[in-house]
């Protein structure tokens, strides 16, 4: 009788360990899966504020006037106006004097080559290639620092300078308020030329 009490006890014994270790391992595995849930929600999160704050892969720009394959040409952001001319294949008879060769591309932009004695008329690349906008105001994002200086009021030369070190690192203005991000120019100072310049 005292042998059956105590194997019915070492019974019981067993099957409360047996059902604690499974209630804990239970709930191991239920922490585990939170975590990991709330990991991949993190990362998906950290994802889309990453794309938010992505500048744009590329630019299309269109090349016309005195070349070879005048076209519409797709190039990562941030390439330059010579390589978009070197693509289309400049034609003898192009003048390349007055294009700004080194100037950060814009997306959309149309980059006109003029023929030789076409500089010097009215409406021809010189103003195209320029930082002044068709509408007349300046363009943050083809201006060079010297046209920066001479036409925008308060903007001397130190801060023309920081102007174009700042769209060449970053890429081009996308609206004209993306101005004040660069060191110099607050709210007083934007509000003093905004009504001057233009991104397209």
């Amino acid at each position: 009788m005292n042998l059956d009490k105590r194997l019915l006890v070492a019974v019981v014994l067993v099957l409360l360990i047996a059902f604690g270790l499974g209630t804990f391992y239970g709930a191991y595995r239920e922490r585990q899966k939170t975590a990991g849930d709330f990991t991949l929600i993190n990362n998906e999160v950290t994802a889309v504020g990453m794309d938010t704050n992505e500048q744009p892969s590329q630019v299309i720009v269109y090349v016309t006037g005195e070349v070879e394959y005048p076209n519409v040409y797709s190039f990562p952001a941030g390439a330059r106006v010579h390589e978009a001319i070197e693509k289309a294949v400049p034609k003898p008879t192009a003048d390349l004097r007055h294009i700004d060769m080194a100037r950060v591309m814009v997306d959309e932009e149309t980059i006109p080559v003029p023929a030789m004695g076409e500089s010097s008329e009215p409406g021809a690349v010189l103003s195209s290639s320029s930082g002044i906008s068709p509408s007349g105001k300046i363009n943050i994002n083809r201006a060079s620092a010297a046209e920066l200086d001479q036409h925008l009021s308060g903007i001397g030369p130190t801060l023309a300078q920081r102007i174009v070190d700042y769209r060449e690192k970053n890429g081009p203005f996308r609206k004209i308020e993306d101005l004040r991000n660069v060191s110099g120019i607050g709210e007083k100072r934007f509000a003093e030329i905004k009504d001057q310049i233009d991104v397209k």
